[in-house]
């Protein structure tokens, strides 16, 4: 059963996360928005390195602090109302580690977890997406071929969160395009690994500071034993990886909707037209109002995915169920504030205007939206 009320554990940690997104995150992010698009900010890294929020993610016998999925979906949240790009640096982390902690060796595990518990702020990266795949996880041009005691990796990843920056990538490619899915395979590589390299950071409209580049591999030779699991298993992994990772984009969505319907009922409440405030219409409450019960929902929504996760149950339904209904709500949040903000959220570079791109861009990654209805329609 799901309980309603938060642990002390759960609201200390939650208020400490509030205060770092509220007090750090929130003043950098409008900032760094304005940027040419660049590898992450070092004040972003001293955050996420002064926080140790990689141990949250990290079992103990690796050096971490681990806690349990719902109360991650608390943190993720909080992070999410700080910056949705920060959030997404963080969320790619957490699917690098899962798919690790899924699938990975005792070895793997061993070598490469404690990289990322650096007070340096270390991340991880997933290269699952290319551009001509899109949401066809079964189909990779990227490929993988057995030469003696290596694997030889030739191809190229596009977009990838955290190229160029990663600690080590954890890569889905084909070894056998004729199998399907029965010869996807998934490897971890390390950075600087000769062979592989990036290209320039993309230039995108929402999560802007997120850095995002393609990932080339030019031949590039990979030890029989970075690949995860047993050889054709890499489809299975992917899954449960991005299974896994619905929820936590969700958790994102609500935070960023949390920020935009804070701003607009301040707005709302101090904005006065012939002597009464905007919001005392219900023209502006109703939609608010809305909102708000939308967003509770959505929240309980992702609670109870995550919840399903630590009890071992199955969640792929209410994973995409809890990234579909968060970022449209997500969506809403902004387009509504963006219409009572009026010019003030318009002219320049305003907070409302990066959550309305970051929103839009939520509803595509990990999965576009209708994706999700297909997933959701599956399980009917």
């Amino acid at each position: 059963m799901i309980s309603f009320e938060l642990s002390d554990k759960q609201k200390a940690l939650r208020q400490k996360m509030y205060l770092v997104a509220k007090e750090k995150l929130q003043p950098l992010s409008l900032e760094l928005d304005k940027k040419q698009p660049a590898s992450i900010d070092a004040r972003l890294r001293e955050i996420m390195g002064n926080e140790q929020l990689n141990s949250l993610i990290i079992p103990e016998e690796y050096g971490g602090r681990p806690v349990d999925r719902l109360t991650l979906s608390i943190v993720t949240e909080e992070i999410g109302y700080g910056c949705a790009g920060f959030a997404s640096i963080y969320a790619a982390t957490v699917h690098a580690v899962s798919a690790l902690l899924i699938g990975g060796s005792e070895q793997q595990k061993s070598e490469y977890l404690p990289l990322l518990l650096s007070t340096d702020g270390e991340v991880a990266s997933c290269a699952i997406t290319e551009e001509k795949g899109g949401s066809d996880t079964a189909s990779f041009s990227t490929t993988a071929h057995l030469d003696g005691d290596v694997y030889v990796l030739s191809g190229l990843k596009r977009p990838i969160i955290n190229a160029g920056y990663a600690s080590f990538y954890i890569v889905w490619v084909s070894s056998d395009t004729g199998r399907g899915r029965a010869g996807i395979n998934v490897f971890v590589i390390p950075q600087d690994t000769v062979g592989m390299t990036f290209s320039n950071f993309h230039e995108k409209t929402g999560l802007r500071i997120t850095p995002t580049a393609d990932i080339i591999f030019n031949k590039v030779t990979v030890p029989k034993a970075n690949l995860i699991g047993l050889p054709g298993s890499g489809y299975l992994l992917l899954m449960q990886t991005l299974d896994l990772g619905r929820a936590f984009f969700g958790a994102i969505g609500i935070g960023l909707a949390r920020a935009a319907l804070e701003e607009v009922i301040t707005f709302a409440k101090n904005r006065i037209i012939l002597n009464r405030p905007i919001i005392k219409n219900q023209g502006i409450s109703f939609p608010l109002a809305e909102i708000a019960s939308e967003l509770e929902a959505a929240r309980l929504l992702v609670w109870k995915a995550c919840r399903l996760m630590d009890l071992n149950l199955d969640y792929t339904r209410e994973s995409s169920m809890a990234k579909l209904l968060a970022t449209e709500v997500a969506v809403r949040a902004t387009v509504e504030g963006m219409m009572i903000l009026g010019q003030h959220g318009c002219i320049g570079f305003t907070p409302m205007s990066k959550y309305q791109r970051d929103a839009q861009a939520l509803r595509i990654i990990e999965g576009t939206n209708q994706i999700q209805k297909m997933i959701i329609a599956s399980q009917l």
